[in-house]
Formats: structure tokens, sequence, C-alpha cells
């Protein structure tokens, strides 16, 4: 029998469950022993009254690794955080739209550390989804058209008077200060564009939010792995603000001195796993960051003893950068065998990006390491959606430097953490036939793989409603990866400011996945159409 023909009223009424036809993957089973590639429930998965369903992925899109940013002469980069503006259905199966794409630090390797500003990439897209059931060879569902990008500046000086500057994405091997906090900057001289500056703020940029709330067109916050921080921006993108953390996260060294650079620190957060992702409440009130896997004092040993993460929350509703947040939780992201060697789970799913749908419900994607750009096949890419409502908030009780939630890994039993199932599984299927991602001629291979191999790191999240008065409770969920600036004809700025050469030793191309998802009941401010009453709908695997 093929599901996509079977009804939703059918689905229930034979109780088809998740685990009837998938993996039971939740926070109260959370070790993934083997390559994820089931099949999805076809009746959703629910959770805290939040219905969430996979209809099917319905498009790709494509951007060369190697295309160069006109205004700086670097590699452009990629997609560690995403958002999109200005979405619209156009009609005839057509929407358009603008996405303003957040790459990280820039090329790396080696002793290579790029010079480069943290910015935004904007690009304007159409969006027609395939909607046939055999499988396409073609991935240009997304059309994009590059439009230019946008560094973000701070005032270095503390002079209002004087010109902004820009970041560098060099190592934080410095300590400065800004807005009042010690903050991480490179040693000595860089130049760019703006001049020579000693001591520049360094960014290594993962998390993005434009600010939804009227009034505040183009501002919003950027997260910091290197911080790891929260700072706000202002419509012309310069830095304004800083989110205040507790101390627990900041990277110290032994002397109790913070120290960005140390690898590892003593305690806070991990090097390259700071504040991943944040996302903006639908009311505009909250706003929530989370670290990519716990800090080093929550931390057991191996990487799959990194899984107790830390999610702070902000009320932004008085002030853009609050001095504390107003909650904190904890939460066990997945554990993953992704090598079928011993031990039996020998990774963390470490977070990537995250969605608010409401106060108290996210999306996390959550992922291994493999796929194009490093080593074995991708096991384990996933969407989970999460449930603070009955968790513990430790607001307040381990927040001093050092303090731990889960001494050696394990967390304090009287803490409960969020609850959480996976939503979307991007390795997985609709029917037994055929995976979702082979419909549009991707690959599990193991690495380098090709073209079409599935990329390692999926950083991006965004939702719009999908505007169709015939499916109210229907969205978009798009997905991007970081290409890691990975192309064999790169371009980056050293210290010096100069223009140099790399060869990555491989095309590793941005990509955005388009999937259309049903959320009952719908994200408040994602309810863009509200027309029609919604009809009993077929089990859609694409419309």
């Amino acid at each position: 029998m093929n599901p996509r023909g079977v009804s939703t009223w059918l689905v229930l009424a034979l109780g088809w469950t998740w685990s009837a036809l998938g993996a039971s993957i939740t926070s109260s089973n959370r070790d993934v022993l083997s390559p994820n590639t089931g099949a999805m429930p076809l009746a959703g998965v629910k959770l805290g009254g939040t219905n969430f369903r996979v209809l099917g992925l319905q498009g790709v899109g494509r951007i060369a690794a190697n295309s160069i940013d006109s205004a700086t002469g670097e590699s452009l980069g990629s997609i560690s955080d995403m958002e999109i503006t200005n979405f619209q259905n156009l009609g005839g199966g057509t929407w358009s739209g603008r996405f303003e794409f957040l790459p990280d630090r820039g090329y790396n390797s080696g002793s290579i550390y790029s010079n480069y500003a943290a910015r935004v990439n904007s690009f304007d897209f159409t969006f027609t989804p395939y909607t046939g059931n055999t499988p396409t060879p073609l991935q240009n569902q997304i059309q994009t058209t590059f439009l230019g990008s946008t560094r973000f500046t701070y005032d270095h000086d503390g002079n209002a008077a004087t010109p902004g500057v820009y970041t560098s994405g060099m190592l934080a091997t410095g300590v400065g200060t800004l807005f009042g906090r010690p903050t991480p900057t490179v040693s000595g001289n860089t130049t760019q564009s703006d001049g020579t500056v000693n001591g520049r703020l360094t960014m290594d940029a993962e998390g993005f939010v434009l600010d939804t709330r009227a009034g505040r067109a183009g501002t919003g916050w950027v997260s910091d792995e290197y911080g790891p921080y929260i700072y706000h921006f202002n419509a012309s993108k310069q830095i304004d603000g800083l989110l205040r953390l507790p101390e627990a996260l900041v990277p110290h060294s032994p002397t109790g001195t913070t120290n960005f650079f140390a690898d590892p620190p003593t305690n806070g957060r991990r090097i390259n796993q700071g504040m991943e992702g944040i996302a903006q409440s639908p009311s505009g009130n909250r706003l929530f960051g989370l670290l990519q896997s716990a800090t080093i004092q929550d931390s057991g040993s191996g990487n799959q003893g990194r899984s107790n993460t830390r999610l702070l929350v902000y009320d932004v509703s008085n002030s853009d950068a609050p001095t504390d947040p107003v909650a904190q939780y904890v939460i066990q992201l997945p554990r993953i065998d992704d090598n079928g060697g011993t031990p039996s789970v020998n990774r963390t799913g470490a977070q990537s990006a995250i969605i608010a749908l409401n106060d108290h419900q996210l999306l996390i994607l959550s992922r291994d390491g493999n796929g194009r750009g490093a080593s074995g096949s991708p096991v384990f890419k996933s969407i989970l959606l999460a449930e603070l409502n009955g968790a513990t908030n430790i607001d307040g009780l381990y927040d001093a430097e050092g303090n731990a939630v889960a001494p050696g890994g394990v967390l304090n039993p009287a803490v409960t953490p969020i609850s959480w199932a996976e939503a979307l599984n991007m390795l997985g299927k609709l029917d037994l036939s055929i995976s979702e991602l082979a419909q549009f001629g991707l690959n599990l291979n193991a690495a380098p793989g090709d073209l079409n191999t599935l990329s390692e790191k999926w950083e991006g999240l965004s939702l719009v409603s999908a505007q169709d008065p015939s499916a109210p409770h229907d969205y978009f969920l798009f997905i991007g990866n970081d290409n890691d600036f990975t192309t064999g004809t790169g371009k980056y700025l050293d210290a010096a400011g100069n223009l140099q050469s790399y060869n990555a030793g491989l095309e590793n191309d941005s990509m955005i996945l388009a999937y259309r998802v049903q959320i009952v009941p719908e994200p408040s401010t994602y309810a863009l159409v509200c027309l029609g009453a919604l009809a009993v709908a077929l089990v859609r695997r694409r419309r």
C-alpha cells in the first residue's frame, strides 16, 4: 500500500504511530545506534498540544561554492543561519522572497584564518515546488539572485563621532572590552577596507534574528561562537548592545580570568561550540539562545559526553540587550553512533539552529558531523520539536564561573530537562520506496562523495507560511548548509588586508532544502493567511 494515497482520517483511525512508521527518537530514547534512514510517521509527531507533520521535500537550490562577494573579492561563504523576508505567494504554484544568509568566520584550515568581516548576504529568490511523485534530477526549484552583502560594524574607540569598524573572523587571541564586558579580539593590528585597527573585535557568527516587532525593521541579534555572546544590532547593522551571559558559560583560564583562546578552557563554552542557535518568540518578547553543546564543566568523557547543553531565555520587551536571562533550561541532545564502532554511541548530535514556535516550543536542528566536507556517511540530521513546559528553570542556580548542572556529563537528578521528539528526519522517507533526498538526486555516499552528496553541516532554519487559503496550517521550512567556504578556487583576506588564494580540495556548494510541513495549532506570528475552512486532507507527500 502506498502511504501517499491514505487519507489523514484513516491514518489516525488505524492508530499509526511514530513507533509503527519509524524509529522512536525522543528525549527519553535519544541514542541513535544505526543510520537514521527509516520512514517518517505519516500522522506526524505531537508534543505539548502541537502536531507537526512533514508533507514532503519540495525543492532544492544551489549557490556555487566558488562564488565571490564582488564588494570585497572574498569567497562568498555559506549559511550558518538565515532569515526570510518579503515572502509571498505569487499564484500559479510559485512563491518569492528574500534570503538573508549569515556566513560564519570565513575560510580556515591549518594555519590559515580569514580576516573576514561578519556580514549578511542578501539574495532574492523564487520558489516553484516540485510536487510530482517520480524522482527528478533537477535541483532548480529555488532560484537565487545575489544582491550584495552588508558587513556588521561596531564602535571600537568609544567615540560615537568616529565611524564604526568591521569585525574579523581571525582567532580570538586577545581580550578587549565592549559594553563593559570582556570580548574576544584579535591581538595586534588587522587591516580591512576600513583601515588598520588594533585589537579588532573577532566574531564567528552563527545565529541570526531579524526583529519582527513593529518599527524594528532591519534590527535584530547575531550570536557568536568565540564569546559565546549575543549582540544586538541596529538597522544599519551596527552592533549596539550585548546580552549578558551567566559566567558559567563564559570560557575561563585556570587563573579564573576570561580566556577566549584556551583550548580547552577550564570551564565555560567549549571552543567552536558556543552560542549557535538564537530565535525570537512569535510574541516578540522572548529571545532564546542555545549553546551548541555542553559546557566543559557539564561534559563527560568523549564527544558523546557533551549532550547536556543549556538554553537561555531573555525578556526583550523592555530592553534589546538585557543584562540577565529570565529563565534557563537544560536539553539533552541526541547521542549518535556515527561509525558503527565502540563505544555504542560516540558523538553528540550538536544543535546548529533553532526556531521559536511560541513562548515555550522550539524547533531545533540537531545533526552529526558526517557528509561532504568531512568523513563518513551521514547518519543523523533531524529537526526536533522541543517543549519547555515541564522542564526545570535553573536560572540563578548554576550561574557562577565553573558551576555544573551536569558534572561529569550526568544531569543533576533534581533537574528535569526539556522534552523533545524528532519531527523531521532529513535522511528519512515518507514511504518505504525512496528517501526524500533521493527524489531530488541527493545521496548519502561516504565522504568526499560527489556534488550531490549531502553536506556535513546544516546550520540554517527559516519557517514561513505557505499562504495557502485551502491549507492554513501549512508552512515551508527552509534548511541551509554551511559549506565552510570549501572550494578549489577560494579567496580570503589575510591580517594585512591582502587578498590571498586557497584550494580546499573540493567543491561543496551552498544548498537550500525546502520542506512543506503542517503545524497545528499554527505558530501565532506565522499565521499570515487565516481564510477558509480546513477540509479533510489527504496525506500528501507533495502537493
